[in-house]
C-alpha cells in the first residue's frame, strides 16, 4: 500500500472518529434544559401587606422550581384584572394564582379562557361560588375560624361586650370572618352587636366612617375589624375621640403593625394568617397537577391567635 493511500485512510478514520465523538458529546434537543414555566398571580389589591406577603410566598416557591412569575395587580377592578390576565394567555402559561378584584366580580372570562387552554387556576384566599370544573383548587385561610377565635378571646375579658363591626362586603374571606364571629357569639348570650359599617378594609375607608360609627354607638366597648389595617385605623379614631382604653379592638392578619399595637395595649388580639405559607401551598398544588398528582379541591390554612403573650414572635 502506498504511503499516500495510507495517509488517506488514516485521515478518513480520524474524521469518522471525530463525528462519532461529537455525536456523543454534543447535546441533543432532548438533553437541553427545559424552558422555564411561566405562572401568573393576580390579586384584589397590593395596598394590603397581606397580599404583598402572599405574593412573596408564591414568588419564592416558583423561583425555587427554576421558573418565573408575572404579577398583575387587580386594583379592585374586575374588568382590569380580567383584561390583564387574558392579555397574557397567548403565552404558554403553566398556571394562574388568582384572588378576584371584587367579591361580586366572578372572573368568568378568565376561568373560561383558562379552561379552554387547559391552564390550571388556583384560587387563593377566597371561597366565592364557582363550579368545581372551572378551577383546580382553592387555597384559603380558615376565615370563619379567625372570627370564632376573636370572639372567644373577647369573651374571656368581656363576656357582655357591646360590639361594633368594621366589615368589608367585597371580600368573601372578610364576610366569612364576620359570620364566624357571629356564629361563635351563640355561646355567649351576654354579647351583642350594636353597630356595623363597611370600612372598605383600608385606612382611608375606616377614617371616613369611624367618627360617625363612634358617635352613633357611644356605649360600644369592643370593635371587631376584619383586618389589622382596619383595626389600626379604628385605634386612631378611638384616640381622637378621647376613648383610649375604653374600647378593645381585635383585628385579623397578624401583621407587625398589629403585633406592635397589641404589645402596646392598643389592640386586644389579631388572628395571624400565614400568607407566605398559603402562597407556598398554592404553588405546591400547581406543581402536583403538572406532575399528574391528585389535588384536593379545598385546602385550608389555619390561623394563629396573637395576644400580648406572644406578640413579640410577630415583630421579628
Amino acid at each position: 500500500m502506498s504511503m499516500k493511500k495510507l495517509f488517506s485512510l488514516q485521515a478518513l478514520a480520524l474524521f469518522l472518529l471525530a463525528i462519532l465523538l461529537f455525536s456523543f458529546s454534543s447535546p441533543s434537543k432532548k438533553d437541553k434544559a427545559p424552558a422555564k414555566k411561566i405562572f401568573i398571580s393576580s390579586f384584589m389589591t397590593m395596598h394590603d401587606p397581606f397580599f404583598v406577603s402572599l405574593n412573596e410566598g408564591i414568588t419564592k416557591a416558583v423561583i425555587a422550581h427554576g421558573d418565573s412569575l408575572v404579577f398583575l395587580d387587580g386594583n379592585h377592578d374586575t374588568k382590569k384584572q380580567e383584561d390583564d390576565v387574558l392579555a397574557m394567555l397567548d403565552q404558554k402559561i403553566a398556571g394562574i394564582f388568582i384572588l378576584p378584584a371584587t367579591h361580586d366580580g366572578c372572573i368568568d372570562r378568565v376561568l373560561a379562557a383558562a379552561k379552554q387552554k387547559k391552564i390550571p387556576v388556583i384560587i387563593v384566599d377566597t371561597d366565592f361560588n364557582v363550579a368545581d370544573s372551572m378551577y383546580l383548587c382553592k387555597v384559603v385561610t380558615d376565615n370563619p375560624g379567625a372570627g370564632k377565635m376573636s370572639c372567644d378571646v373577647l369573651a374571656k375579658v368581656n363576656p357582655k361586650a357591646k360590639i361594633g363591626m368594621l366589615t368589608f362586603s367585597l371580600s368573601k374571606g372578610c364576610v366569612d370572618r364576620v359570620n364566624g364571629f357571629k356564629e361563635e357569639m351563640a355561646k355567649y348570650p351576654g354579647m351583642s352587636i350594636i353597630g356595623s359599617q363597611d370600612g372598605h378594609a383600608n385606612k382611608d375607608g375606616v377614617n371616613g366612617v369611624i367618627r360617625e360609627f363612634l358617635a352613633k354607638t357611644p356605649d360600644m366597648d369592643a370593635i371587631f375589624a376584619i383586618n389589622d389595617v382596619s383595626a389600626l385605623a379604628a385605634n386612631e379614631g378611638i384616640e381622637k375621640a378621647g376613648k383610649s382604653g375604653k374600647i378593645v379592638v381585635m383585628g385579623v392578619a397578624g401583621s407587625k403593625e398589629g403585633a406592635q399595637a397589641i404589645k402596646d395595649g392598643k389592640m386586644l388580639s389579631s388572628c395571624a394568617q400565614e400568607p407566605q405559607t398559603m402562597g407556598k401551598v398554592a404553588v405546591e398544588k400547581a406543581y402536583d397537577f403538572i406532575s399528574g398528582e391528585p389535588v384536593e379541591k379545598n385546602v385550608y390554612v389555619p390561623v394563629k391567635l396573637v395576644t400580648k403573650e406572644n406578640a413579640d414572635e410577630y415583630l421579628k
